[in-house]
């Protein structure tokens, strides 16, 4: 259970990294983001670029951990951090973005990503 939870996490997190990456594009930013000062025209880029790194790292931390059954005692802390990640952006959209069926989902999917990492940190040894 616990290395279909990690290579499943692996490949979910791999995906949202390249969702992010289509960001530019899906959300049209080379008219949109021109609307924003040059300040947070940058903080969106930056954060955006930001988070396609940490769900790379989380990926290939998935995956690698996932391989190694043992080394998933010693990584409660990084369990932790991948369910907090995705609580905050459960709370944070309910909060920003408010209720439509296209959020729904994606606090369906947070929620999920953080209970099978939490469930990991729980029934890591």
């Amino acid at each position: 259970m616990k290395q279909g939870i990690l290579y499943t996490g692996g490949i979910i997190n791999g995906a949202l990294a390249v969702f992010h990456m289509f960001f530019w594009k899906m959300f049209n930013w080379q008219t949109e983001l021109p609307r924003l000062s040059k300040d947070n025209q940058g903080i969106m880029q930056i954060a955006n670029i930001i988070i396609i790194f940490i769900l790379l790292y989380f990926s290939v931390m998935s995956l690698a951990l996932a391989r190694s059954n043992a080394a998933v005692r010693n990584a409660g802390s990084l369990f932790i951090l991948i369910s907090g990640f995705y609580l905050i952006r459960l709370v944070t959209g309910i909060i920003f973005f408010g209720y439509s069926f296209e959020e729904l989902i994606v606090w369906i999917v947070c929620f999920l990503i953080a209970a099978g990492y939490g469930l990991l940190f729980l029934n890591r040894v």
